[in-house]
C-alpha cells in the first residue's frame, strides 16, 4: 500500500466510481466507491493500492487541512476523452431521455410478459390492442418513476440495506462519521 499527500485539484463521479486527483500526481486518478469527504482545495492524505501508471484504488482518505465546502463534482459524465465534462444538462432534455429509455424497456418487458403468457389479453383484436396499450402505459409510468427517483424503486430496497451494511466497513470514518486523522502517521510520500 502506498501513501500520498497533496492538495485536491479535482474530485468527481465517473461512470462507475468517484475519483480524486492531487496536485502532486499529475494525471493520476484515485478511484473510490465511496463519495469523497474532501473537496477541491483540501489538503489530504490518501492510502491507496496502485493499479497502473494512471490509477489507484483508495483505501483511506484523511483531510489534513480543510479549504473547501466538501465534495463538489467536476465531471458529471462518464468515460474518457476530452470535453463534455462538467456541463449542465437541460432538465427537459433529461426527462425526455429518461422517458424514451423507460418506454424502450417497457416494450421489452411487455413483450416478455406476452411471450410467457404472464399477461393475457381477451376479446377481439381491437380490444386486445387496447389492453396492451393500457398495460404498456402503466409499465412506462412505473419504469419512469423508478428512473427519476431510484430511492423509491422496489428493486433498490434490498440493495439499500446492503449498502448500509457495507458502509459499516468503511475505513474512512469512525462511529460518529468523523475522519480518524489521529490514526494516520505523518509519513506521507511527497
Amino acid at each position: 500500500m502506498s501513501k500520498k499527500k497533496g492538495t485536491v485539484t479535482a474530485v468527481g463521479k465517473g461512470k462507475y466510481s468517484y475519483f480524486i486527483q492531487l496536485d502532486t500526481m499529475d494525471g493520476f486518478y484515485f478511484n473510490t466507491k465511496y463519495e469523497p469527504k474532501c473537496g477541491k482545495g483540501d489538503v489530504v492524505g490518501i492510502e491507496y493500492h496502485k493499479k497502473d501508471d494512471k490509477r489507484g484504488n483508495v483505501q483511506k482518505v484523511t483531510v489534513l487541512e480543510k479549504n473547501s465546502d466538501g465534495y463538489k463534482p467536476t465531471n458529471t459524465g462518464g468515460g474518457g476523452g476530452g470535453g463534455g465534462g462538467g456541463y449542465q444538462t437541460d432538465p427537459s432534455r433529461q426527462a425526455s431521455i429518461i422517458y424514451q429509455s423507460s418506454r424502450k424497456d417497457a416494450l421489452v418487458y411487455l413483450g416478455l410478459l406476452l411471450k410467457n403468457e404472464a399477461f393475457a389479453t381477451k376479446g377481439a383484436a381491437g380490444k386486445r390492442e387496447e389492453q396492451i396499450e393500457e398495460k404498456l402505459t402503466q409499465i412506462i409510468g412505473e419504469f419512469y418513476e423508478d428512473a427519476t427517483d431510484p430511492s423509491k424503486s422496489p428493486a433498490l430496497v434490498g440493495a439499500e440495506e446492503d449498502a448500509k451494511e457495507d458502509a459499516g466497513d468503511d475505513e474512512f470514518e469512525d462511529d460518529d462519521g468523523e475522519e480518524k486523522q489521529e490514526d494516520f502517521d505523518d509519513e506521507w510520500d511527497d
